[in-house]
């Protein structure tokens, strides 16, 4: 025979126990909902900040891009003004300089008040070309110093005018080779000054006929990309 079934267990009979344990189940299995459902809450929240800190980063990223892309352009046409000032200035130079040659190369001994050899912003300038190439600026800052010692010696020569002393043939004769002294210096610095000033338009026109090819050879890559 099987053992009888005791009517009572721990102070409880049989009926109590499966229905405590029914209970128990069932409050453990609440629980277990409670938790899974936490959890997914917990989850939710979690990719809900997640995708909040992916836009936020999107957004800072759009913003740097765009903040770049701003100093990109102004740097391009700050280089473009830079060499539209530079290219001006040292024209301008040159051509005063060819001028100048011509003047004090002449036997006339009238001389004009103001010596003034070089473009009024050609100083200001350089740093212009240094932002470009610090060659072109090194070579605008020599012809700059030679055409100053040039300016230096041509007001010499207008303050000695041999005309002046007609009536003393030995001071006319020094006052004349003096005068000569003094153009053939000044036109020395000049032809130095020249060369310079010829040599940083070259290097200009080189650098900015480059950039222009390296432009034209990323567009047509883009167009092929594209």
């Amino acid at each position: 025979m099987p053992p009888a079934i005791p009517e009572q267990m721990f102070g409880f009979t049989p009926n109590e126990v499966m229905a405590y344990a029914a209970i128990a189940n069932a409050v453990l299995a609440l629980v277990l909902a409670a938790i899974t459902a936490y959890y997914a809450w917990h989850a939710r929240g979690q990719a809900n900040a997640s995708r909040e800190q992916v836009a936020a980063s999107n957004r800072q990223a759009e913003a740097a891009l765009k903040t770049l892309d701003l100093l990109l352009k102004e740097k391009e046409q700050q280089r473009r003004i830079d060499i539209s000032t530079v290219a001006f200035q040292l024209e301008a130079a040159i051509h005063m300089v060819d001028d100048w040659r011509e003047r004090i190369e002449s036997e006339s001994y009238d001389l004009p008040d103001v010596i003034e050899i070089r473009p009024m912003n050609f100083t200001s300038a350089i740093p212009n070309a240094d932002r470009i190439d610090q060659i072109v600026a090194g070579y605008m800052g020599a012809a700059l110093l030679y055409v100053a010692g040039a300016e230096t010696d041509i007001r010499v020569m207008r303050d000695k005018n041999p005309s002046e002393y007609v009536d003393s043939p030995m001071a006319m004769g020094i006052t004349a080779e003096t005068r000569k002294r003094l153009q053939q210096r000044a036109g020395r610095n000049l032809n130095v000054a020249r060369f310079k000033l010829d040599e940083a338009r070259t290097r200009l026109n080189a650098l900015t006929e480059g950039e222009q090819h390296t432009k034209m050879d990323e567009t047509v890559k883009a167009d092929v990309h594209g």
